[in-house]
Parts: C-alpha cells; sequence; structure tokens
C-alpha cells in the first residue's frame, strides 16, 4: 500500500480557525497512507505545535502577491520531499499553490473558509489570481456550501467543489464544569455568565456583542460577558473605548487567547457569537459539543450548523437590539436553554466530529490521487 506526501501549506501562522484545520489535519490522517509536510511563514501559534508532532516545517517570508520567495520555495520542498498532492489554505497561498502545481506537475487541493478571503476579488490583482486558481487548481474545498456559492458566482465549476464541513474533538468538551473560571474572575455560581470565542477581527462585530452587552446588563444586573481570544491592539481600541462609554468596564471583560477553551465554555450560561461575516465558525461547533445554548448571526455557514428554535437562535447581522433580545430570551429561560443545548450537542455528534472531517479528507486526497 503505497503511503502518500502530502504538502500542507497555508499563509498564516495563526490563531485561527484555518490553522486550526491544517493543525488537525497534520495530526490525526492515517500514517500508513499519508505523510505531512508543512510550508509556511514564520509565527508562535501553529509552527510550534507542528512541530511538537515531528512534522517538517518549512518557514518561507513574502511581502507581497508577486513575490517569487513563496512559489519557489514550494516547488523546492515539493522536490526535495517527493510531494504527490498539494493542499493549500486561504487565497494568498492557494494562488502560490497553483503556480507551484503547474512548474511541478503536482494536483493542488485549494481551500476557502469564509467570505472575507473574497474582499479583493473584485481588483485586478485579485481577479488574476482567481481567474488562475480556476483555471489550474485540481478542486476547491470549501467549508460550507455559501461559500461554494462564491466560487461559482466566480465562475468556478459546482462538479470541481468539494464542501467538507469543519470538525473538532468532541473529549475535552465533554467534561463537566469545574468552576475555575468563575473563580478565576471572581464570579459566584449563579452568576448569568455570556461568552464569545473569536479573534478581535472587524469581521466578528464585537461592537455589536457590546452594545448588546449594555442592553442585556439592563435588563439583568447581574449578567457578565467574557470576550476570548487574540486582541489586537490597534482594531481592539475602539471596542475598549465602546466600553469605557457604555460603563461595562466590570460587565464586559476580555480575557484575550486562552489555551482552556473547554473549560471556558463549561461555565457559560449562554455563548454568543456577534460576526457579521463567517465562514464555518469553530468556535460554534465547540459550543455545540459542549451541550451549551447559542445565540448567533445569521450569517456565511452559520444558518448549515445552527437549526433556529431547535439548536440556537439566529438573529440579524448588526443588529445589537435582536442580540441582547436573543440572549436575554434564554437567560431568562433556563430549560429552553438546556433544550437547544442538548440538540445541539447531538447535532454536533452526528455531522461536526473530527474524525468525520478527517475521513472526507482522506477519501478526497485518495481520490483525486487515482488510489480510491
Amino acid at each position: 500500500m503505497k503511503r502518500y506526501t502530502i504538502l500542507h501549506t497555508i499563509e498564516s501562522g495563526g490563531p485561527g480557525g484555518a490553522e486550526t484545520v491544517v493543525l488537525n489535519l497534520v495530526k490525526r490522517l492515517n500514517p500508513e497512507r499519508f505523510n505531512s509536510v508543512v510550508l509556511l511563514p514564520p509565527g508562535p501559534w501553529l509552527n510550534p505545535r507542528l512541530r511538537e508532532l515531528g512534522v517538517p516545517v518549512i518557514e518561507v517570508s513574502w511581502k507581497a502577491w508577486y513575490d517569487p520567495r513563496g512559489p519557489l520555495a514550494l516547488v523546492k520542498t515539493i522536490r526535495e520531499y517527493e510531494v504527490d498532492l498539494i493542499h493549500s489554505h486561504l487565497p494568498g497561498q492557494n494562488f502560490y499553490s497553483c503556480i507551484a502545481g503547474a512548474l511541478t506537475r503536482r494536483k493542488t487541493l485549494v481551500t476557502y473558509h469564509g467570505p472575507v478571503e473574497f474582499q479583493d476579488g473584485e481588483s485586478l490583482k485579485g481577479k488574476v489570481k482567481l481567474w488562475f486558481v480556476r483555471k489550474t487548481a485540481d478542486r476547491a474545498v470549501v467549508v460550507c456550501n455559501m461559500v461554494k456559492e462564491i466560487l461559482v458566482n466566480y465562475g468556478f465549476c459546482q462538479n470541481r467543489i468539494s464542501v467538507i464541513y469543519n470538525g473538532i474533538d468532541p473529549v475535552p468538551y465533554a467534561l463537566p464544569a469545574t468552576g475555575t473560571i468563575r473563580s478565576e474572575l471572581g464570579l459566584g455560581p449563579d452568576t448569568q455568565l455570556v461568552g464569545m470565542i473569536a479573534n478581535v477581527r472587524q469581521s466578528k462585530g464585537y461592537d455589536i456583542l457590546v452594545r448588546a452587552c449594555a442592553e442585556v446588563c439592563r435588563r439583568f444586573p447581574g449578567a457578565k460577558f467574557v470576550a476570548v481570544g487574540h486582541v489586537h491592539d490597534v482594531l481592539a481600541a475602539p471596542i475598549k473605548k465602546l466600553v469605557v462609554e457604555l460603563s461595562l468596564e466590570t460587565r464586559f471583560i476580555f480575557l484575550g487567547f486562552r489555551s482552556d477553551i473547554p473549560k471556558i465554555l463549561g461555565e457559560l450560561d449562554v455563548f454568543v457569537l456577534s460576526s457579521i461575516s463567517e465562514g464555518m465558525p469553530l468556535s460554534v461547533l465547540e459550543a455545540m459539543a459542549s451541550s451549551k445554548a447559542i445565540v448567533t448571526t445569521r450569517c456565511g455557514g452559520i444558518p448549515e450548523i445552527v437549526d433556529h428554535g431547535q439548536t440556537g437562535l439566529l438573529v440579524p447581522p448588526s443588529d445589537f437590539s435582536a442580540l441582547a433580545s436573543a440572549i436575554g430570551d434564554l437567560l431568562s429561560d433556563r430549560s429552553k436553554a438546556w433544550r437547544f443545548g442538548a440538540n445541539a450537542q447531538l447535532k454536533f455528534q452526528k455531522e461536526f466530529t473530527i474524525s468525520r472531517m478527517i475521513e472526507r479528507y482522506e477519501q478526497l486526497y485518495l481520490s483525486r490521487l487515482g488510489a480510491a
């Protein structure tokens, strides 16, 4: 039985959803069938985790989309490691990988994780990159049907697009709440705790969440909100200013990037995601695995994950009053919140586990290599 070498490549070291998918692929692909090599820029999150797995990591820096160092390093790596298949993530690296694939006659799978990756799609540069990827990629992978529709609108053939939902490991999220996070924050067991897990980025709608927090706290004087994720100083400045303007300093708490997400989720009464643009957010899957009541926006691939009125509540993007109302609905009705959480966990176990995701990627790899 032949063992194939897959070159995984991404334009960012994270932390983030796409980077987590790469890490999970490298960690969990069947070692009897697949060997992994990873090429990416220097970074403090994904890179050391890959090295801990004993995976060859090639670090390359490039400054612009036309910088030749990216594709040249890919070509060198493909030849040195006798790569059988290239699997790239995010738009810039999808373009580079297709160049390298064309030069080395290797099939390239390109992955798009969300609509934000097409912001440059109407510029001349963006059109050139998408045209080249469309013409040369063996197949495009998307994380939800909404992203598939975007690619079709850009001229990609439907028959050459594979939808593979993200998945996560359910085991860490099945543990009972320990109370350590509430203790860390000085909160009692009866404090109603609402939390969002997302890096501070414009697409995550943190300003909407803060305004919703103000409305919720008027209705629930003891409620607290926590924001979990990397806090970019520049992007976070207006959000923190808004927190002060609305006198929420003791009600809205930035926890920063954390590695104990399962513990934090275990202690939330309601999980919320206020994004204005999304693909298929891993944090929603984490909340589902944790059996949490979910309030999130109706954008991107989220409606493909959350069933409104059954596993959570969906509200329009950028509508902080609707977001606040939905959060309040679940805070005031514990039985509904519990029921939504239980239904969400069942749906997660059926459709969004890491084993299901890996199985679909392995099937795709083998089919493109002519081994299925």
